[in-house]
């Protein structure tokens, strides 16, 4: 489905002087001196503000972060006990929760006599506790209860757990749905940390805080980053200068020296390790991640970032990936299809719920519009919300909240459950409150630069800005359209085109030759850096196609 950008939103800059005398400041190329003019205006106008931002102090954002007097109750019990017994880590199903998991397994073996863990299944229990699950798991010899990237909103399973003389921690960064959180021992930013701590990851908030309150080593708890910086890119967290901090480092490790499971997803990817970005993380190694806990069972994901004997486990990651994908597509297919498919919220009985989120953010994507997705499961309705830039998740669902039976998320993704009795009433109030929501269009910010000034070395400097993502985005840049431009199709299937500018190629996936009219004034895109045989060059991809206000294709 081509992009499309009208030229009323389009805002394009130029590398002018102001851009040169920027660049000389900061002994950087024009380039990166025109995407730092571009980004917030006190890098605009502050040599010292570009200089942080294009450098950020790890150490000393880590030190002046503040998480919450939560986080030092929690070091105090850790520093209390010289061993936590069995240890159980429950976690959660998508790649922060898997992250989160091993990160707690790696850190809490420290204390440990056994420390296992438990994934909930998305088809069977769903997101968070379930106290059939908690009762089991006291049952079998739990000493102590390590709860990632959920557990926030379930303070009577906390505080049950606590009368039992089980020793329980709770590391998560979801909003809260309760007035107020009184169990001492949930690290959880969003309870009374700052606001760079809120926009961490759940497995940053454990990493996070096993830093600050040096609960393990620094030196051994480095080597954990790339966990953190998967989780960030994975929930789209803000790259604020911590977070773009956390994914550098993150991304290093994974370049150098890779744990041993990502290092055979690289390579079963084809994916250079040395090239390794943000980018490819979010459209490769990522989706692999989530799959198995989309599919099945998110053991496969834990087991191929802890185990030594991973390549079976990287497998069934890529397998599971597969299938996601062949789902994913037929669902999109039927939705395209339906009646009345402009609606808002839509269910299938036959839907898997396991693979609803990532549709959900598609469509989302590509409509530019709220959607809530659902499906039954047993004698309950299981659905996912996704909404667009200046709409808010959570608060949606929280109005509704009295028929639901549980739920919970972010600012813009959110997962709920509601009892089969219910869900008529539910639906009809979703559509009426999604259907309010006012979406205004995006300006999109542009540098006017022909592809062919854009080299290897240009884009690797501008690429040290980076990770590029939520509040941080990569750089776009505009070159006119002419009648020199060719566009032929690309791939086997016709599917994408190649159109050909100033005698570089710029790649539009998932959009048809015929899609790319005569009514297109022009091309918006972004470079990425691509391996091939271990040969690096900038490959251009489109991102919109600029018309003029008033004209539809």
């Amino acid at each position: 489905m081509l992009p499309i950008c009208r030229d009323t939103n389009l805002k394009l800059y130029e590398i002018g002087e102001l851009t040169r005398e920027l660049a000389q400041k900061l002994s950087c190329s024009e380039l990166t001196a025109a995407v730092l003019e571009m980004g917030e205006a006190d890098r605009r106008s502050d040599a010292e503000a570009a200089r942080a931002w294009m450098k950020p102090h790890f150490e000393t954002l880590m030190d002046e972060m503040n998480m919450g007097s939560s986080a030092a109750r929690a070091a105090e019990k850790w520093r209390s006990k010289p061993s936590f017994g069995n240890v159980v880590v429950y976690g959660d199903y998508d790649v922060d929760g898997v992250s989160s998991t091993v990160l707690a397994m790696e850190i809490f073996r420290h204390k440990a006599l056994g420390v296992r863990y438990f994934i909930p299944r998305r088809d069977l229990q769903g997101y968070g506790l379930h106290a059939q699950v908690l009762e089991r798991l006291t049952e079998s010899g739990c000493n102590t209860l390590v709860i990632v990237d959920c557990g926030t909103n379930d303070e009577d399973m906390l505080f049950e757990l606590a009368k039992r003389k089980i020793d329980v921690f709770v590391f998560d960064h979801h909003s809260l749905s309760l007035p107020s959180i009184t169990f001492p021992f949930t690290v959880n930013p969003n309870i009374d940390g700052d606001e760079t701590a809120k926009k961490l990851c759940a497995t940053s908030v454990l990493w996070s805080w096993a830093w600050k309150e040096e609960i393990i080593p620094r030196a051994n708890l480095s080597y954990a980053l790339d966990l953190a910086a998967m989780a960030t890119v994975s929930d789209c967290m803000p790259l604020n200068a911590l977070n773009r901090a956390m994914v550098q480092k993150g991304l290093t490790i994974m370049r150098g020296n890779p744990r041993r499971g990502l290092s055979v997803l690289f390579e079963k990817l084809d994916i250079s390790r040395q090239a390794i970005s943000e980018e490819q993380l979010s459209m490769r190694v990522i989706p692999c991640l989530n799959a198995p806990g989309r599919v099945g069972c998110a053991d496969t994901a834990v087991r191929a970032l802890l185990a030594s004997d991973v390549s079976p486990c990287v497998d069934a990651l890529i397998n599971a990936n597969k299938k996601r994908r062949v789902i994913s597509d037929k669902i999109v297919d039927a939705i395209c299809k339906l009646d009345g498919a402009d609606r808002h919220v839509m269910f299938d009985k036959n839907w898997p719920v396991g693979v609803l989120s990532g549709v959900a953010s598609r469509i989302c994507s590509e409509r530019h519009r709220a959607v809530v997705l659902a499906a039954p499961i047993r004698d309950k309705i299981r659905g996912t919300l996704r909404v667009p830039r200046g709409a808010n998740a959570v608060g949606i669902l929280s109005s509704i909240a009295e028929r639901l039976d549980a739920w919970g998320g972010h600012r813009y993704a959110a997962g709920f459950s509601v009892v089969s009795e219910h869900w008529l009433e539910v639906k009809d109030r979703l559509e009426e409150l999604l259907s309010k929501i006012q979406i205004e269009e995006e300006t999109i910010k542009a540098i006017a630069i022909s592809p062919t000034e854009i080299t290897l070395k240009t884009w690797a400097s501008v690429s040290e800005l980076g990770p590029f993502g939520n509040d941080n985005p990569c750089p776009c840049f505009y070159k006119a359209k002419d009648d020199a431009n060719e566009i032929v199709p690309l791939g086997k299937d016709g599917k994408h085109s190649s159109i050909t500018v100033d005698n570089t190629k710029i790649l539009a996936f998932n959009t048809a030759p015929e899609e790319l009219s005569a009514q297109i004034k022009g091309w918006v895109y972004h470079p990425r850096i691509d391996s091939y045989r271990g040969n690096e060059r900038v490959q251009f991809v489109l991102d919109y196609a600029v018309v003029e206000q008033g004209e539809m294709l």
